[in-house]
């Protein structure tokens, strides 16, 4: 059975800025497969959030190609695209991007909203989705009266609550103290013990050595290694 879940061969994506051309990802060619912990790392303008953005579908290859389970991505017509997306992958960003004026509850439920899944069963499954990161306590708090963690948790189980087989961390724990940045590690550990395929783009070693089994190093749009932590 192929157990590739991505695949990528020779992408680019390339910005014109006037005159200059901005190689943010220049022919790269990787492969992931399901059931991994694979860890980006690189310093900042390296590529390795362009790289998550292209496998997840936020942004479009200025040439070669991605396949997702052996399928062409650009093959897919919008439609087909977003039912791939809400099927199959969820998001955390360094940002929580939690609508500030909706309680914990509610900013997960969101995430239900758009499949017609009924109201009385969107609340049961956000409410046991904050209780498996937990935030039980938390349902009725909105974002400002949330620590970074919580508000990230928060963030994870909207992620989680469709039940994706992937999920995509763009630097998870930038925004957070030790504390909290250890308790959203070991959450996602956790996640992947599970059966989650995590993709994390981190510029943190550390978190990456601690965490994913293979960690792919980017420097300057291009793959300097990729090996098994």
């Amino acid at each position: 059975m192929n157990n590739r879940l991505f695949e990528t061969k020779n992408l680019c994506r390339h910005y014109i800025r006037g005159t200059y051309t901005v190689k943010a990802v220049d022919e790269v060619s990787l492969s992931i497969n399901k059931g991994d912990y694979t860890a980006i790392v690189g310093s900042s303008g390296s590529g390795k959030s362009t790289i998550l953005n292209l496998l997840a579908g936020l942004d479009t290859p200025t040439s070669g190609e991605i396949y997702a389970e052996g399928n062409k991505l650009s093959d897919f017509s919008r439609r087909q695209f977003a039912q791939y997306r809400a099927k199959k992958i969820g998001m955390i960003f360094q940002s929580f991007n939690l609508i500030p004026h909706y309680t914990a509850l509610r900013n997960v439920e969101m995430a239900l909203y758009f499949d017609d899944t009924p109201k009385s069963e969107r609340t049961a499954k956000a409410e046991a989705m904050l209780a498996s990161v937990g935030l039980s306590d938390r349902l009725d708090h909105r974002p400002a009266d949330m620590s970074g963690g919580e508000q990230q948790r928060v963030a994870v189980a909207r992620a989680l609550v469709k039940e994706p087989e992937v999920l995509f961390a763009d630097e998870p724990t930038g925004n957070l103290d030790l504390e909290n940045s250890q308790q959203i590690a070991s959450l996602l550990k956790d996640l992947h013990d599970k059966g989650i395929t995590v993709i994390m783009v981190t510029h943190d070693m550390s978190l990456a050595e601690n965490s994913a089994q293979r960690i792919i190093r980017m420097h300057y749009g291009k793959i300097v290694n990729g090996e098994t932590a």
